[in-house]
């Protein structure tokens, strides 16, 4: 025994006292435990379920549906989209269709479309869509609602939902309302204001894309213009070198045929200098005119023959007028596409509009029953597992084992009949099982308590008993009553004495009288022969609790004790004492420390795990460790076909997990003081 750890759960709190895992079989026999709460709320929930649909207004549903014909944002002035935008549609996956659906269930849309109504959906006297609770409450105040607060009701309580087919272009939109004709407005009043917000997206940004457009276009005829200039200017210079080179020509014709001197020859030299310093104007004029095509020429090389380069450059220019002039005409053919397919363009085109339903689609009976009929029956599972893992007390067998330490000498079921028969005559006397052979259950589980008892070792050895408990009410009493008398009908000489001086029962069980008895040995106004009275056994013998006594502490002592021993003869074969509870007195200890095996009763199911504890503890700190415990008031089942039948899987020498109910009967009443004078 780890007494450490028994230390350690006396002093926690309860809920640390436990210390025992818990399986799947404690939650099952939690459940069979408590199965008349989850039946009860079972049956409870079916008939709220029931109750509920009852009371619950009719749903109609609208669907109306669009077929996606757009999926991009619009055409750009970057890029040329293709036409087949289903495919790239469905190439983009459900994701692209998804962002162009979900549209419609933006505030914005809703916003519009509510606000755009006819007649005004927020002026509705049926718009607030009935639920079982709304139904439940009425009230005669008109119900004022701004477009804002009537777009959260729709979005906040899901009245409209947005489902995409799959595989497909086509999107259901869904409404929901207990008014059909709230619900008809609600979609066509979406697929309306989504026509009317995509168009006035399309237009926004086709306007953009114009107003860029021609700013383009006017950047490039600027452009145009002075390229158009700057090429002037080059043919001006380029017919300059065509009249330069004919002078050349002419030069050099006559310079085959004339001397140095000759006047033809000296007006042709002087004409060719004239077209070229012509020429050499004319360029100058093209660079103070662009400061780009002076740049050019100022970063030419001086070897570079400019006349020559003329050529070439025209032709540049040439080229980059004709590329700028290109580019104007396309975007001029882009703004007139742009106008055009504004017209045209659309994300979608209704496939179906709304139309009023037939009927109601729900509350669904089945539906509503099935979630109260689960819920319940969750809930009562929950609670009745809720309750076993709050439960203080120990319930199986193998639990007080494994909690404790120490080992199971028995187990005794609670007997109702027992119980009833023994309310019903207001006494103890038929709680002892052993007067007319009694086989029942209970009688069967004291003969093997007995067993135990005796298998604990030698009669030399085991002589001398003592029953006791953590708290009064666990069976004490009835189990040392009952297991000397089981000892008495083995013709063993039996002698039971009962020290629970403060609310002594066993001369109730017993049929005699309180006194004399212990207190008056102990006094010696009587003898060993006087006090020990025989019994309807007879190998029974039975010393009462005797005369009241004003401190009962002082009466059960070491000394006391030793003395009743030596005075009791050696044909005793078997001695057993009914103890107090030790948790609310201590005077039990003196007797523990002398008897040769110490008993502790456990009522299961109702006393707490954390008094066992305790007393363990006591009974260790005084040096004197209990033989075993035995587990009192399993339930009896009605049938069994086992040697333990009435607490199920239970054996000795192998304890399986079996659950077992709360029941009191055997010592219920040992708290209650005997108003009998002894």
């Amino acid at each position: 025994m780890d007494y450490e750890k028994l230390n350690a759960i006396a002093e926690s709190e309860i809920s640390d006292s436990s210390g025992i895992a818990r399986g799947l079989k404690d939650y099952i026999f939690w459940v069979r435990n408590k199965l008349w709460l989850v039946m009860l709320i079972t049956v409870v929930g079916i008939v709220l379920g029931i109750f509920v649909h009852a009371k619950s207004p009719s749903i109609y549903r609208v669907n109306a549906s669009i077929e996606v014909e757009r999926v991009e944002r619009g055409d750009s002035l970057e890029t040329q989209q293709g036409n087949n935008f289903r495919t790239e549609a469905y190439l983009g996956g459900d994701a692209i269709i998804n962002t162009v659906t979900q549209k419609l269930l933006v505030p914005e849309i809703l916003t519009a479309m509510v606000e755009a109504s006819e007649p005004k959906l927020y002026e509705r006297e049926d718009i607030i869509k009935l639920s079982f609770l709304k139904n439940l409450r009425t009230t005669d105040e008109a119900l004022v609602l701004e477009p804002s607060q009537l777009v959260n009701m729709m979005l906040g309580e899901g009245w409209i939902r947005v489902v995409p087919r799959k595989k497909s272009y086509i999107v259901d939109i869904i409404v929901e309302h207990t008014s059909a004709e709230v619900a008809h407005q609600i979609a066509n009043g979406i697929l309306e204001a989504s026509k009317k917000n995509v168009e006035n997206k399309i237009n926004e940004e086709t306007n953009l894309n114009v107003k860029l457009a021609n700013q383009l276009v006017s950047g490039a005829e600027k452009e145009i213009l002075e390229l158009g200039e700057r090429l002037s200017l080059y043919n001006a210079c380029f017919l300059r070198k065509t009249l330069i080179d004919k002078a050349e020509e002419e030069l050099a014709e006559l310079k085959k045929r004339y001397g140095p001197k000759w006047p033809a020859l000296i007006e042709a030299e002087n004409k060719l200098q004239s077209h070229k310093g012509t020429f050499d104007n004319e360029l100058k004029q093209v660079s103070i005119i662009s400061p780009v095509e002076k740049d050019y020429w100022d970063n030419l090389p001086q070897e570079i023959d400019k006349i020559i380069n003329v050529q070439n450059r025209g032709q540049f220019i040439t080229a980059e007028l004709k590329s700028k002039e290109d580019l104007r005409n396309n975007l001029l053919s882009k703004i007139d596409s742009l106008v055009v397919g504004n017209k045209r363009s659309r994300e979608f085109s209704v496939a179906m509009e709304a139309i009023l339903p037939g009927g109601p689609v729900g509350p669904s009976f089945v539906k509503t029953f099935g979630l109260f009929f689960v819920g319940a029956l969750a809930s009562g599972i929950g609670l009745a597992i809720l309750i076993g893992f709050l439960d203080p007390s120990v319930r199986t067998v193998a639990e007080l084992e494994e909690y404790t330490g120490f080992p199971i000498l028995g187990a005794i079921p609670q007997s109702l009949e027992v119980n009833q028969e023994t309310v019903k005559k207001g006494s103890r006397s038929h709680v002892l099982l052993f007067n007319n052979d009694n086989h029942s259950p209970t009688a069967e589980s004291i003969r093997n308590l007995r067993a135990g008892l005796s298998f604990l070792g030698d009669k030399e050895d085991r002589r001398t008993f003592m029953f006791t408990s953590a708290v009064p009410g666990e069976g004490k009493s009835f189990a040392s009553a009952n297991v000397a008398n089981s000892f008495a009908s083995q013709n063993e000489k039996t002698l039971l004495v009962d020290l629970d001086l403060r609310k002594p029962v066993q001369h109730n069980i017993l049929q005699t009288e309180r006194a004399p008895g212990f207190s008056d040995f102990i006094s010696n106004q009587m003898s060993f022969e006087e006090v020990a009275k025989p019994t309807q056994n007879e190998n029974l013998f039975f010393i009462s609790s005797g005369s009241r006594s004003g401190n009962p502490s002082e009466l059960i002592t070491t000394k006391n004790i030793k003395k009743l021993l030596s005075s009791i003869p050696n044909d005793f074969e078997r001695i057993v004492f009914d103890t107090p509870p030790l948790i609310p007195v201590r005077d039990s200890l003196p007797v523990s420390k002398l008897v040769d095996s110490a008993v502790i009763l456990y009522r299961m199911g109702s006393t707490h795990r954390k008094a066992i504890s305790r007393i363990l503890k006591l009974l260790n700190e005084n040096n004197a460790d209990p033989v075993g415990i035995v587990a009192n008031g399993m339930p009896e089942m009605k049938k069994s076909t086992g040697y333990y039948g009435y607490y199920g899987n239970y054996y000795y020498g192998n304890y399986a997990y079996s659950y077992y109910g709360s029941g009191s009967y055997y010592g219920e009443e040992e708290d209650q003081e005997e108003e009998k004078s002894g």
